[in-house]
């Protein structure tokens, strides 16, 4: 074939066409491949979608907001695309949203249900993976429509999609407020109408069930904060009026905390695990110390000081020794091992509150160990904040160490009686030192409780 041929106009024109074909079927093909790759990760998007609320008085979150949350709680969700999710948030007659309708914190939560379950159903029915972070008031709000799902769970949803991220709960199983005090009908159950008591004139329920643990979730909690970390017992007024003063010092600062004066994140704890909760402790410095806490060095002193044997006493409000070491690991059971306002087992685990009780039982040994870690504290924080102060080294470990002989010579011993108890009553579980020593109230301070709750049920009768 000669080359004037290929060269002749008609087969010109030919390859023209042809290369004109593979082009547009290169940007076609392209384009297709494209568009495949943005279905693909729109699907991603959708499969992975997450809801944010916010908390009392703040009825849509903003993105400074949700960039904090997001940064502090979330990471285990970066392929989730959050957004947020407008709810009442309002506790009339107290906090009240202008230019919405007055709604008390029960009618508030109500709403909030409805508006949480609108948004995820419809996405667990899809078969998208769902996350939610509720904080404050929304961790109830999230807390009743879990154990709604959990009750009554609509067709086509499947509450393994479902995580939850609680901050400041008043409904957390390891002491929020609204499940130590849960008051029964009283007066009402005998009324025409019988209602789930509340709070009067405050429209507070105090009948909503526990955050449930069976669930996936994860529960920060602020040490101190009252409404989050109530005591298990109310007679040690010490630690009432702390969990109090923690509503103001403790519980607005999650979103935006301050390392080392309200929240300190940076330390967060892993207390452990309940069923398919997890729950975290955010260090904060004792309420009812704070003033000292943040008066500079000379506060910082007097902190160091009084701190050690105020927080013990605080601590036994919520069945935990004060010990930081309390617990051993008994027939392979790990121990959480951190002091602060939890109730804790003989061992140190984390369990669930029950009813509210006075006199928690502990180990005696533990509150030992605690008191001799507390009086070595006393003298080596006050020590070494002088010594920072002036530009010095802190006291040197081993002189620390020599100095918690004592403590350590006390836990030995209980470990090595908690083990060996633990051994001897294998046969008799009724005996073992769970049983005995389990955070257990010795005097049920129940009888008293539901006095007040008679109370408060007499006002709800008469329409309070």
């Amino acid at each position: 074939m000669s080359a004037s041929r290929w060269r002749s106009p008609g087969y010109v024109l030919l390859a023209i066409v042809c290369a004109a074909v593979m082009g547009v079927m290169s940007m076609m093909t392209s384009a297709f491949v494209f568009g495949v790759k943005a279905i693909i990760a729109e699907a991603k998007l959708l499969a992975n979608e997450g809801w944010i609320m916010s908390g009392t008085g703040v009825p849509t979150p903003d993105q400074d907001y949700i960039n904090d949350v997001e940064s502090l709680y979330l990471t285990p969700f970066s392929s989730y695309s959050f957004q947020g999710l407008t709810t009442p948030e309002q506790f009339c007659p107290i906090v009240c949203v202008a230019s919405e309708p007055s709604l008390t914190f029960g009618e508030s939560v109500n709403q909030g249900v409805t508006d949480l379950n609108n948004v995820i159903v419809p996405a667990l029915q899809g078969g998208n993976n769902v996350a939610v972070l509720g904080y404050s008031q929304s961790a109830t709000v999230a807390t009743v429509e879990m154990n709604d799902l959990l009750n009554n769970t609509p067709a086509g949803v499947n509450l393994s999609h479902l995580s939850v991220t609680l901050l400041g709960d008043p409904n957390s199983p390891i002491g929020g407020i609204l499940d130590r005090f849960q008051f029964p009908d009283g007066v009402g159950a005998f009324s025409l109408s019988p209602e789930p008591q509340h709070v009067p004139f405050l429209g507070i329920p105090l009948s909503l069930a526990t955050t449930p643990t069976s669930i996936t979730s994860d529960i920060y909690t602020g040490e101190y904060d009252g409404w989050a970390n109530f005591p298990e017992d109310p007679s040690n007024l010490f630690a009432d009026i702390n969990a109090l003063v923690g509503i103001q010092t403790v519980h607005p600062f999650y979103p935006d905390p301050t390392p080392g004066v309200n929240l300190d994140t940076t330390h967060m704890i892993d207390l452990g695990t309940i069923g398919n909760a997890h729950f975290f402790d955010i260090p904060a410095p004792l309420p009812t110390l704070a003033l000292m806490f943040d008066g500079g060095p000379a506060g910082q002193f007097f902190y160091d000081f009084f701190a050690p044997f105020a927080i013990l006493s605080d601590d036994w409000a919520y069945g935990n020794p004060g010990d930081p070491g309390a617990g051993f690991e008994v027939n392979g059971v790990d121990p959480i091992g951190v002091a602060g306002p939890w109730q804790v087992d003989a061992t140190g685990q984390l369990v669930a509150s029950g009813v509210a009780g006075f006199i928690p039982k502990m180990d005696p040994l533990q509150m030992l160990a605690g008191m001799e870690y507390a009086g070595v504290q006393t003298f080596v924080g006050p020590i070494n904040a002088l010594l920072q102060d002036a530009g010095q080294a802190p006291l040197s470990a081993s002189f620390v160490n020599s100095l918690l002989s004592g403590y350590d010579a006390t836990n030995q011993l209980d470990a090595s009686l908690l083990t060996s108890w633990t051994d001897l009553t294998a046969s008799m579980p009724s005996l073992g030192p769970d049983a005995i020593l389990d955070g257990s109230p010795l005097i049920s301070g129940q009888p008293l409780i539901d006095l007040v709750g008679g109370g408060f049920d007499i006002f709800n009768f008469f329409g309070a």
